[in-house]
């Protein structure tokens, strides 16, 4: 049933897409047809896989480090007032400064280099994944905690089997929210000082003014990350959260 109606969303998705290129012309919103034929010759030519490699290459890292500093501050704001008190700023100054003084930071200081766009996106992605954890840290069930000590739960299994599971929709939350910010920004700096990348491509083809290369690589990253959601992260998420009762409505 499910997977019907994303069917189904996706097919009306199209539709609009078919009847909206009837109604303006090509340079404005070129159809479905010739984009996916630019997509399939980027694609053929060696060039799609390369910028699409550079460009998820950097989101994974950058989101990986994201999810290491966000994590920390999170799980830290949320067990200890002090450091709920002390952190809390940063994060909110964090998430108020704009992705592309990230980018241009970064990229004076350490060059046009994947290292500098890492740490970008890396920088502007965390705050995102502090909130998540921060919020997933405050509703761990303290009672099922001291339940566990109470029956003398090795502290390996109750991290394992008590903590940890509270927290997983949280974590898969900032996964996803963290994954969206770290592509922007990604091709926010590729399209400012990188020579590679989605975001480059995009640069090159706007001076070409030509919409349908330039919906033919935001598409293609598009379909990469519905990928990465449908095929890694559901899956993922169903057998990490097995254990949770299915409600009937």
């Amino acid at each position: 049933m499910h997977i019907t109606l994303k069917i189904y969303s996706v097919l009306v998705l199209l539709l609009a897409w078919v009847v909206l290129s009837f109604v303006f012309s090509p340079q404005i919103l070129p159809g479905p047809i010739p984009v996916f034929e630019a997509i399939w010759e980027n694609l053929t030519s060696g060039d799609g896989f390369f910028h699409l490699y550079k460009t998820i290459f950097r989101v994974l890292l950058g989101l990986f480090l994201a999810m290491i500093i966000g994590s920390a501050f999170g799980i830290v704001m949320g067990i200890s007032p002090k450091g709920e008190k002390f952190l809390e700023s940063w994060v909110m100054v964090g998430l108020t400064i704009p992705a592309v003084v990230y980018a241009i930071i970064t990229l004076l200081w350490f060059g046009l280099n994947d290292f500098a766009a890492v740490i970008a996106i890396g920088i502007t992605a965390f705050p995102a994944v502090a909130i998540n954890m921060w919020q997933g840290a405050k509703d761990i069930d303290m009672q099922l905690v001291t339940m566990a000590k109470a029956f003398q739960v090795p502290r390996r299994d109750l991290i394992r089997k008590v903590v940890l599971p509270q927290t997983v929709p949280y974590v898969l939350a900032a996964v996803r929210y963290a994954l969206g910010i770290s592509w922007k920004i990604a091709t926010t700096v590729e399209l400012i000082g990188m020579s590679s990348g989605v975001g480059y491509m995009l640069n090159y083809w706007f001076g070409l003014f030509s919409m349908t290369q330039v919906l033919a690589w935001a598409l293609s990253f598009t379909i990469v990350l519905l990928g990465i959601e449908f095929l890694l992260i559901n899956p993922f998420e169903k057998r990490i959260t097995a254990w949770r009762t299915v409600v009937q409505v």
